[in-house]
């Protein structure tokens, strides 16, 4: 009995423990192997590359997903 408790316990937060990190686990896997471009690092290429720098900067999550939808959807 005690040997069952014990199998439905470890069962129940590794379930939990699952859900928790599939629930954040993309955005934040994206957002973590993203480049960090600062505005200072930016600033060191010449002018007519730092706008471009910039927009690599701000691209959110959601942006990426909205792209990749399109390239997918193109096919």
């Amino acid at each position: 009995m005690k040997n069952q408790l014990v199998v439905i316990l470890k069962s129940v937060f590794f379930t939990l423990m699952l859900i928790t990190f599939t629930a954040c686990s993309s955005k934040g896997l994206y957002e973590s192997i993203q480049p960090k471009y600062d505005e200072n690092e930016c600033r060191k290429r010449p002018p007519h590359q730092y706008d471009e720098c910039m927009k690599h900067e701000t691209k959110s999550y959601e942006e990426y997903i909205k792209e990749k939808e399109e390239v997918i959807n193109q096919d």
